[in-house]
C-alpha cells in the first residue's frame, strides 16, 4: 500500500485554527493570512499586503506592531519558511529523472554553474525552497509509477508567476507550475494546490471515453450538489462551488481527494 505522508493526509480534516495559540490573531488575520497576505516591517512602519488573486500584482496598507507579531508567529507554525536544503534538491532531480520529468526553479543567483562537458551556463537552482523539495518528493514517490510515467507530466516549474498574473499555479502543456505566491505561502495551500495541478496533468491524459464515462457520474454530483471539499487556500465550500461549473476542475480536485 502506497501512503502519503502525514501532512497531506491531514488535509481531509478542517484546517485547525491557529488563534488560541498566537498572540494578537483573530479570524479575520488568520483568514488574510491564509491566503497569502504578509505583515512586513518597513522604514514607513508595519504594511500588510501581497498579490491580488494569487497573481504578481499586489497591495498594502498600513497594520500595526501587533499584528505583525501575530504574522511572525502563525507563520512560524503554518507558513514555508526558506531553507537551504541541497541534499533534498539532489534527491528530487534524481527521482524525477527516473521518470523523465524536468526541473526547474527561478532562482535569485545570477551566476552561470559550468561543468566540464558543458561550458555554458547552467541553471542554478533555489537554495532556499528546502521544504518545496522535501514536500515534493515524499508526494512523488508515492503516486503510482502510471501517472507519473507519461507526455502530460514532463515538467515541474517552481517560481515565478503565470502569464496572467492572477494565479497562484497552473498546470499547462505538460507542466506542473506553482508559482511565487504557492511556494511562498502556507504548507497546506502548498500541498493542495501542488496535488490540484498534478489532477490537471492526470485528467489530460484521460482517454475520450474514460472522459466521457466521468462526465455522466460529474452530472449526477452536480445535481444533487455533493461534491467534496478540501480545505486550503479557500474554504471548503468555496472549493466544492469551485467544480461545481466546470468539470476539468471537478477532475483535478478529485485527484487531490483520492491522494
Amino acid at each position: 500500500m502506497r501512503t502519503m505522508p502525514t501532512p497531506v493526509r491531514e488535509l481531509r480534516d478542517a484546517w485547525p485554527s491557529r488563534i488560541a495559540e498566537v498572540e494578537f490573531l483573530n479570524e479575520e488575520l488568520e483568514k488574510d493570512f491564509r491566503f497569502g497576505q504578509r505583515i512586513s516591517r518597513t522604514d514607513r512602519g508595519y504594511l500588510m499586503g501581497g498579490t491580488i488573486k494569487g497573481g504578481s500584482s499586489s497591495m498594502w496598507y498600513p497594520s500595526s506592531e501587533q499584528h505583525y507579531q501575530a504574522y511572525m508567529d502563525w507563520q512560524d507554525l503554518e507558513g514555508i519558511v526558506d531553507q537551504p536544503d541541497d541534499e533534498a534538491y539532489e534527491r528530487l532531480l534524481g527521482l524525477l529523472d527516473t521518470y523523465s520529468i524536468g526541473l526547474s526553479t527561478r532562482s535569485h543567483q545570477t551566476f552561470p554553474r559550468a561543468t566540464s562537458a558543458d561550458s555554458g551556463a547552467k541553471e542554478v537552482h533555489d537554495r532556499q525552497l528546502g521544504f518545496v523539495y522535501r514536500t515534493i518528493y515524499d508526494v512523488v514517490i508515492n503516486l503510482p509509477e502510471s501517472h507519473l510515467i507519461r507526455p502530460q507530466l514532463e515538467k515541474l516549474r517552481l517560481g515565478g508567476w503565470g502569464p496572467d498574473s492572477a494565479k497562484a499555479s497552473a498546470y499547462a502543456n505538460g507542466s506542473v507550475m506553482m508559482y511565487d505566491f504557492a511556494i511562498k505561502g502556507a504548507k497546506r495551500t502548498f500541498l493542495g494546490l501542488f496535488l490540484h495541478e498534478m489532477g490537471h496533468a492526470h485528467e489530460n491524459a484521460m482517454s475520450p471515453a474514460t472522459r466521457n464515462e466521468l462526465y455522466k457520474h460529474y452530472r449526477v454530483i452536480a445535481e444533487a450538489d455533493a461534491f467534496l471539499g478540501i480545505e486550503f487556500l479557500l474554504d471548503a465550500s468555496t472549493r466544492r462551488l469551485y467544480q461545481k461549473f466546470v468539470f476539468n476542475e471537478f477532475l483535478a480536485e478529485s485527484y487531490l481527494v483520492y491522494t
